[in-house]
């Protein structure tokens, strides 16, 4: 019976380990879509994050968060300074953190971010909490009802006057200019005389603004998203703010979306002939219409979204500066889920450290009822098995009976 047992432990424990570890370790990682509860988790370890980051001492973190807050409004870092203000409870510790709390909740106007600001800047200096409302164009609650405002009719824009342009929703005026163009037919035919020319310095955005022209041509919403995760990462390629590792991550996607030894003999076809600048353009995205390759678009579109949604979470500036310290696809499902539960947070947390805060989106072990009874039952089996083995080494190895001593005649 004893031997029964022992066998069947064997065999029993190694799988009930198994199963309590597949169950506790398959949400580890950054998860592929933002579930409720993997963007409460992220949210939970983003505010441990900035925790973590204010000293030890109680009587140094009010002057550590508001020196924090000062260096972003001297910077003009509108994103990451807004990141601060709403991270003021987790840097502020216990007592001011939930004094700011109260503050947040005891106002009853603006949306949730606009309370918190509000609160946070009670911890500021009046001149400089005065200065930020300007600078984040914090707004105000009126306490009369503001008169009609007549605005001047907005003339219509000329047909065809601008080809390439995109049209960014949703992002603060004065930096929409940045992420305008998407480029235009001229842009592209000079691009492709260069590419041609074996100038391929710029072969990401030289691709990405064929590949977004042809996008332009679909009236659906999912490929404006497309045409504005485009610019955006046109314009990080330019300004040299993308690290190597992503670079030749995109490199490698743009290639597969569009297969140089496809695209290149019909590009040289059409710049062979003889057309105007804008017609040759034309007709180099008809070339990039006919180069390119479904399941490659594909996986580039997949990064797109996620690059869009950071954008439309966050704002194009912060897209960039998220951007700025990604790697590789991994790191880009971790911007977007750092952007999901913390908005401007993600940028003042990558202020902080860099590529290493991406890894706050993490999921980790998570300790719930499940996990405890399998860790449960995994240590009763081992307690079981011991007793089997003490049991049999007992019944085998009994001590031998002392011999009995001879008795006198």
């Amino acid at each position: 019976m004893l031997a029964v047992m022992f066998n069947s432990l064997l065999i029993l424990l190694p799988v009930i380990g198994a199963n309590t570890v597949r169950k506790a370790y398959e949400g580890v990682g950054v998860a592929e879509q933002p579930t409720i509860d993997a963007i409460m988790q992220t949210k939970d370890r983003i505010d441990h994050a900035f925790e973590e980051l204010s000293p030890n001492e109680a009587d140094r973190k009010l002057p550590f968060w508001q020196d924090k807050v000062q260096r972003a409004l001297e910077e003009k870092d509108v994103d990451a300074l807004r990141g601060y203000l709403i991270s003021a409870p987790s840097m502020l510790g216990n007592d001011l953190g939930k004094q700011v709390r109260a503050r947040a909740e005891a106002e009853s106007k603006g949306t949730n971010e606009e309370r918190l600001i509000r609160a946070a800047l009670q911890k500021m200096p009046e001149s400089v909490a005065r200065a930020i409302e300007y600078e984040i164009g914090l707004p105000q609650a009126p306490i009369t009802p503001p008169e009609p405002v007549v605005t001047a009719p907005v003339p219509e824009e000329i047909a065809g006057e601008e080809i390439g342009e995109v049209i960014e929703a949703g992002v603060r005026p004065e930096l929409d200019w940045r992420f305008r163009l998407l480029g235009s037919y001229g842009d592209l035919a000079a691009m492709s005389q260069r590419w041609v020319g074996g100038d391929w310095s710029d072969s990401i955005v030289f691709k990405l603004t064929g590949i977004g022209l042809v996008q332009q041509g679909i009236s659906d919403g999912l490929s404006d998203g497309h045409i504005r995760a485009v610019s955006i990462v046109k314009s990080a390629s330019r300004s040299k703010r993308l690290t190597p590792q992503f670079t030749e991550y995109l490199d490698a996607l743009t290639s597969a979306a569009v297969p140089q030894d496809v695209l290149m003999p019909a590009v040289e076809a059409v710049l062979g002939e003889i057309a105007t600048t804008d017609v040759r353009g034309a007709r180099v995205r008809d070339a990039f219409a006919q180069s390119i390759d479904p399941a490659g678009l594909k996986r580039l579109e997949v990064d797109l979204e996620q690059i869009d949604k950071i954008a439309t979470l966050t704002s194009p500036a912060a897209t960039l500066t998220l951007l700025s310290v990604a790697e590789d696809g991994t790191d880009l499902r971790r911007a977007r889920m750092l952007a999901e539960a913390g908005g401007m947070q993600a940028v003042a947390l990558v202020k902080e450290r860099g590529n290493e805060a991406l890894r706050v989106a993490d999921a980790g072990v998570r300790w719930d009822n499940t996990i405890v009874l399998e860790i449960m039952s995994l240590t009763a089996a081992g307690l079981l098995l011991f007793w089997v083995a003490l049991s049999t080494f007992r019944i085998y190895f009994r001590k031998a009976p002392p011999k009995a001593l001879p008795q006198g005649i």
